[in-house]
């Protein structure tokens, strides 16, 4: 049994106009990667992690083929939201949803807590690094400020669960925490001490040259953005 992670799936199974061709060749068949890649490593008692970016669809209903095809692939998926993710609704919707319509091994992460090899997983959306400095009222510093507040309800789920710090903290997040440029951010100030790993996607393409993988004050970062990792899910325990 093991963990892995892969983000920014863009699935357009349901969505065949929408493409990923303005990333560069490096998308060329990426669904059809995905599903090999996948397939290679990943057994029906492993867990993945999706921090967002999941399907082009806007609204939940049209989103069927492409959680049809998630749901196909082995393990336990855990999905989180990503800024793509037009679709994404209430916890209690997506989990009705999921149930009515036969997906199994989906299951949303949004604040709440999960369990998976002995490990306990939160996660929330984000938001631009740069929107720390946006002008007070204007809707990236009030994003970010409410991505912060989710980030803390996090923590909190964390710190119930596990008072003592015992378990291994995973913690999924779409946008990047931090970069090369930027590794002390309001988010990692949050997470240190609260979180042993954290994973993130978000960055394709020429933003790959801002991604920071390795150990800051504690907290393990990776990048699982799927070009970034050649659609192939990456093991991180």
């Amino acid at each position: 049994m093991a963990i892995y992670a892969l983000a920014d799936l863009h699935l357009s199974l349901s969505n065949p106009d929408k493409s990923m061709d303005v990333f560069g060749p490096s998308w060329e068949g990426y669904i059809e990667r995905i599903k090999t890649n996948w397939e290679k490593k990943v057994t029906p008692s492993d867990t993945v992690l999706v921090a967002g970016d999941i399907s082009w669809a806007t609204y939940i209903k049209n989103a069927k083929e492409d959680f049809d095809f998630l749901s196909s692939l082995p393990g336990r998926k855990l999905i989180s939201r990503g800024n793509h993710d037009y679709w994404w609704t209430s916890k209690k919707k997506m989990d009705e949803f999921f149930e009515a319509n036969s997906f199994p091994g989906l299951e949303v992460v949004r604040t709440n807590l999960v369990e998976a090899e002995d490990c306990i997983i939160s996660g929330t959306r984000g938001w631009t690094i740069s929107s720390v400095r946006a002008e007070e009222g204007s809707d990236d510093k009030k994003i970010f400020d409410r991505e912060l507040l989710r980030l803390e309800l996090c923590i909190d789920e964390f710190n119930k669960a596990d008072p003592g710090h015992q378990k291994t903290r995973i913690l999924m997040i779409h946008y990047p925490p931090l970069l090369k440029e930027h590794q002390s951010t309001p988010f990692t100030k949050l997470m240190e001490g609260n979180t042993d790993i954290c994973v993130y996607g978000h960055l394709h393409g020429k933003a790959h040259k801002g991604v920071f993988e390795g150990d800051i004050n504690g907290v393990r970062y990776i990048c699982t953005a799927s070009d970034y990792l050649g659609f192939d899910p990456v093991r991180i325990l």
